[in-house]
């Protein structure tokens, strides 16, 4: 009965150690996440995007319009120029929005009109994964 146990220890042990490499090696193939999504509600004069700190690569904006008036979104680097912006997007309307992003800061903004002015814009982080 011992070499019984002895050779089910042993085998269980071997298959643990065959296992291990295995496992390693697809945890650290698994990919990084396609995109980031952010979602962001607009009505009038708000803009809210539901998190305001994502990490580096990829952010896909799922843009909601739940005012009465016509707005769009547009994505600007720390020195203000434009790198991304929707159509408009009509009352009730919705929108995605692709954009890659580096780490730093970046602004949201309305710029229908006057909106942004009135409100309508963010600020947005990105960080290191």
């Amino acid at each position: 009965m011992r070499v019984w146990s002895r050779g089910l220890l042993v085998c269980a042990v071997l298959g643990a150690a065959a296992l291990t490499p295995a496992l390693v090696a697809a945890q650290a193939k698994r990919p990084a996440p396609a995109s980031t999504a952010v979602g962001v509600s607009q009505r009038e004069f708000r803009l809210t995007p539901y998190r305001t700190r994502v990490p580096v690569g990829e952010v896909r904006f799922n843009v909601t319009n739940y005012g009465e008036d016509v707005h769009d979104l547009v994505v600007r680097d720390a020195r203000g120029r434009v790198l991304r912006s929707t159509a408009d997007v009509k009352p009730g309307g919705r929108a995605v929005l692709r954009v890659r992003l580096g780490r730093g800061s970046y602004r949201l903004s309305c710029d229908v009109a006057n909106h942004a002015q009135l409100g309508m814009r963010s600020g947005f982080t990105v960080v290191r994964r």
